[in-house]
């Protein structure tokens, strides 16, 4: 059943950040006067925005200065193809920005602010940035996560519904600190990373610091060598974030 309700009382920002914040898949009609627009968000991101015969970031813009009309979401819904390839802080940002240069009424001044404050990233927005434009530019890479060496998991994103999240926490922790001690046991130099491999894909897990490590999944028949490099860059970017 599809969730509905006005925008006098949930603004379209409002709606992006928050199913952009919890990484789900849902589908967000919006409609203003006699405009309709749709929006598909998937994974968090919004993938496709479509109105009449406009399509991509340019309909998102527009959605963010309606302040009256009704909207109604339907969880779960794929989007039939990706225009969007901006995060969802992205977009309101530049909507945001937009709304500065037009230099429009004095309440949609506040929304700009409004729509600044909450697209001021927290560090696990960041860190779940960086994952969804791994796996959205890598061939290699289907799943990966920031995980504390305490088992404890700071971002995911798996392509599995019934891949527990705890469970791989603390089955990566376990692994990392096994193949530690294995390294210095067998006289092996300083850890590097782990190579798991199963009939039915690999895992690779890699110290970010002392205290986090990533965990990438990759299908089996992968260049690894690629997938390595394609995980070295997403590692500097989440040292930097850590």
């Amino acid at each position: 059943m599809a969730l509905q309700g006005n925008l006098r009382d949930m603004a379209v920002a409002d709606l992006i950040q928050q199913y952009g914040q919890s990484g789900q898949t849902a589908v967000l009609q919006i409609q203003n006067d006699n405009q309709e627009a749709i929006l598909y968000i998937h994974n968090g991101t919004v993938a496709h925005a479509i109105m009449g015969d406009q399509q991509g970031e340019e309909v998102v813009y527009q959605v963010l200065t309606w302040q009256e009309g009704s909207f109604s979401l339907e969880m779960d819904i794929l989007p039939p193809t990706t225009t969007i390839t901006r995060s969802w802080s992205g977009l309101l940002l530049e909507g945001a920005r937009r709304l500065d240069e037009d230099k429009q009424q004095p309440a949609q001044t506040k929304l700009k602010k409004e729509v600044n404050k909450m697209a001021t990233k927290r560090k696990s927005d960041r860190i779940a940035d960086v994952l969804s434009e791994l796996l959205q530019e890598s061939a290699d890479i289907e799943g990966a996560a920031v995980i504390g060496i305490d088992g404890l998991v700071y971002s995911a994103n798996v392509p599995h519904r019934d891949l527990d999240v705890d469970m791989v926490g603390a089955a990566a922790a376990a692994s990392l600190g096994l193949s530690k001690r294995s390294v210095q046991q067998f006289k092996r130099g300083n850890f590097t990373r782990t190579l798991i491999q199963g009939d039915a894909g690999n895992i690779v897990i890699v110290p970010l610091n002392d205290d986090t490590l990533l965990v990438a999944l990759t299908p089996n028949a992968v260049n690894l060598g690629m997938a390595f490099a394609e995980v070295k860059d997403s590692i500097a970017q989440l040292q930097e974030i850590l």
